[in-house]
């Protein structure tokens, strides 16, 4: 949890500092899009031979971004995601774990061109809340996991990075990003060792996104 305060503390830090530019163009609307989402997990003595495969989601929320400069700036939104993971078997069927979260990332957004069509690139840190779960095994199965909310983390925090491009309209700014999501935070608490719960549990998440917006100042 320190490393996600201290990234949060510094991309704050610059937002203050560049407050004493009096020019600035500042973006405000809505995004959504498709998550597909697996996790990594490892047990430092037992290993894992659990290969989980990708899960689809939901993304969707609010999204601003503040341009202090001509080509840099920074993106912040709130969104409720949907994370998870698929496990296939031969003899059964998919079992299917989803987390829901609500995650405010906080990046630092860099963009080329100066008429309507921007290319951009954006990396920084996230948080994110659990509030709910489901999956299709309510016990513990032979190779896999079950997430227990009595138990488990429900912070969730890490790092993220995207591309993307955005085209400004006279009715408005539509943008479409697709990015990538590395939590730090493991989302299991083992609480010992034997207790066969992976000490490492990381969740990867890519994904594709459209947005609106309506632009305010300007550079």
């Amino acid at each position: 949890m320190k490393k996600a305060t201290l990234c949060l503390l510094l991309l704050l830090s610059l937002g203050l500092i560049s407050q004493a530019d009096a020019q600035r163009k500042t973006y405000v609307g809505v995004k959504s899009g498709y998550n597909l989402s697996t996790a990594y997990f490892f047990h430092s003595l037992y290993g894992s031979d659990i290969e989980p495969k990708m899960e689809g989601g939901y993304q969707g929320g609010i999204i601003a971004m503040n341009y202090l400069r001509n080509h840099v700036g920074l993106q912040a939104e709130l969104l409720y995601t949907q994370k998870g993971w698929r496990q296939e078997f031969d003899d059964q069927p998919d079992l299917v774990t989803e987390l829901d979260y609500v995650e405010l990332p906080l990046l630092v957004n860099i963009h080329t061109g100066k008429d309507r069509l921007h290319i951009f690139a954006n990396g920084g840190c996230y948080v994110g809340y659990l509030v709910s779960s489901t999956q299709s095994a309510t016990s513990a199965a032979d190779n896999f996991y079950v997430y227990d909310e009595s138990r488990d983390n429900k912070i969730s925090y890490g790092f993220r990075g995207g591309v993307g491009a955005f085209y400004d309209f006279n009715f408005g700014t539509l943008l479409f990003e697709s990015s990538f999501t590395y939590s730090l935070s493991d989302m299991f608490d083992p609480t010992t060792l034997s207790s066969g719960v992976p000490n490492t549990s990381k969740s990867m998440v890519v994904g594709f996104s459209v947005g609106y917006m309506f632009s305010f100042g300007e550079l």
